[in-house]
């Protein structure tokens, strides 16, 4: 993620334990890695923040690391958050 700049490279990263994500910083936009993350995200994240954040869903970073289609994916959802990224 470092790659695609500062804003990326400096974010937070929230691995779900057994009990979910734990303190979900509040945020614009959300980049979730699997269904896991996503089902512990909507648990953790209060409803009004969750609505007002864009929240893209992309592959495990597992998938990511083999499959070709991951990666094409992520970086979809990377230049789908760049404008919330950049403050538009």
């Amino acid at each position: 993620l470092r790659a695609y700049g500062a804003v990326t490279g400096r974010a937070a990263r929230l691995e779900v334990g057994e009990r979910g994500l734990g303190d979900v910083p509040v945020a614009r936009a959300y980049l979730v890695f699997g269904e896991a993350q996503a089902r512990a995200l909507g648990r953790d994240l209060p409803a009004a923040v969750m609505s007002a954040a864009q929240i893209v869903l992309v592959d495990t970073p597992a998938a990511i690391l083999v499959e070709p289609a991951a990666k094409r994916r992520l970086w979809n959802g990377l230049r789908a958050l760049g404008p919330t990224l950049r403050g538009a």
